[in-house]
């Protein structure tokens, strides 16, 4: 996915200033917090640093902390705010390329494309040799459709900055608007050579080889796009096309079922991110993540997430806990890795014991482990016991009873799992 080449940046609680020793530390820290992810202290700590200053202030000081202030802004898309700090970083610097392509860029996140055309160019006639700006330049005329624009402004950049792979990516994709397919795929094949694992590259070839009909070359450039990035919602989306035109009919109905999953949490995925940047220390924001990704099937990253909110999670909050330890146990489950997540169901019991799900999953994991089959009866019951009205829990008690030879409970078992399950239906 083409992107504006942006900045980065973080945050600080005024109580913690008190024991600054100069106002260059609230600067320092400022710094530290962008750089952590943590904006909105980092903003409180460049406000400090900024309401502390003396009428003879470096100006240059003072415009590099408003400009990381907005970039702070920028990283929570607090857009207007970003936009007033990179006006005030200008009013001490107004020499500087770099704020003014972070400005132009903000303008663009607010699809107020002729500001940000304007001080893109201005950031192009203070430094004729950076790229960015030109790059920049051909991103706002992508998306404004003016194609021809588009790539008269990319040419530029990557002839100022040959390896900007960002912008032949650019490039290529101006040329394929415009039916170009020998040019584009040269110039996605720069990005290929300077960038093998290039997520918009590999796929930009792979839809130039669409157009060309030459599926088969096409096929294996979006599954190397999946292989290195698997719940990328375009690569499913452009394979399960090339499948239809295939008549490969059950896989790209697989292939498109996925991608429908992807395209409904994409907005989930984008907003729960936003949130943790803008709440990075809120378990819930991290346990969201995991939610998602684990609804997307990447376990993976779901681990990573429900693992990182109980890193932070303080001892005292036992039901987020519980829940969060539930979540991960579920992840390994998904993952077959049953001997984690049965560890992971045991912590979350431990926390919650009314944790009915918990129970059941458990039991099941030491079913399908094969052994400790006692202790799957115990989770079992438990599980029937907190909520008698769930045909799954039945099930689970059936199985295990199956397993242990006790024929006559199985059957009772079912029997209740078979009335849930009509009382369900009425």
């Amino acid at each position: 996915m083409l992107k504006y080449l942006s900045v980065f940046c973080i945050s600080f609680t005024i109580g913690y200033f008190v024991h600054a020793a100069n106002t260059y530390e609230y600067y320092l820290r400022g710094n530290t917090l962008l750089t952590e992810g943590k904006y909105q202290k980092a903003i409180k700590a460049f406000d400090a640093f900024i309401l502390s200053q003396k009428a003879d202030v470096n100006p240059e000081r003072l415009s590099e902390a408003h400009y990381l202030k907005a970039t702070a802004y920028h990283a929570i898309e607090a857009y207007p705010e970003a936009v007033s700090e990179y006006n005030k970083a200008i009013t001490y610097n107004d020499r500087s390329t770099q704020i003014y392509n972070a400005l132009g860029i903000t303008y663009s996140e607010q699809k107020q494309y002729l500001s940000a055309l304007d001080v893109f160019k201005k950031a192009s006639q203070l430094d004729q040799n950076a790229a960015e700006p030109y790059y920049n330049i051909g991103l706002v005329y992508l998306k404004q459709g003016e194609f021809s624009k588009a790539v008269a402004a990319f040419k530029t950049a990557v002839s100022t900055n040959e390896n900007l792979t960002d912008a032949y990516n650019g490039l290529a994709e101006a040329y394929l608007k415009l039916g170009l397919l020998k040019d584009a795929e040269k110039a996605y094949a720069n990005v290929y050579r300077m960038q093998p694992n290039n997520i918009s590259g590999i796929l930009g070839l792979g839809k130039v080889y669409t157009q060309k009909g030459l599926y088969d070359q096409a096929i294996r450039h979006i599954e190397r796009v999946i292989t290195l990035h698997p719940d990328n919602t375009e690569a499913h989306f452009q394979l399960a096309q090339i499948l239809i035109r295939l008549g490969h009919k059950e896989k790209a109905a697989q292939t498109m079922k996925y991608f429908k999953i992807l395209r409904q949490t994409d907005p989930l995925l984008e907003k729960a991110q936003k949130w943790v940047k803008v709440h990075p220390d809120d378990v819930k924001g991290y346990n969201n993540i995991g939610i998602v990704y684990l609804t997307r099937l990447r376990f993976d990253k779901a681990i990573e997430y429900y693992q990182h909110a109980i890193a932070i999670s303080p001892p005292t909050h036992t039901m987020t806990l519980a829940s969060t330890h539930y979540n991960l146990g579920l992840a390994f489950h998904r993952q077959k890795n049953l001997i984690l997540a049965k560890d992971a169901y045991k912590k979350a019991i431990s926390l919650n014991q009314s944790l009915a799900i918990a129970h059941n999953n458990l039991a099941v994991c030491y079913t399908d482990l094969q052994r400790n089959l006692d202790k799957a009866l115990t989770h079992a019951r438990t599980a029937t016991n907190l909520e008698p009205d769930n045909a799954n829990y039945w099930d689970t008690l059936a199985t295990i009873y199956a397993k242990l030879g006790l024929n006559d409970k199985e059957k009772q078992a079912r029997k209740k799992q078979t009335a849930m399950l009509e009382k369900a239906m009425k």
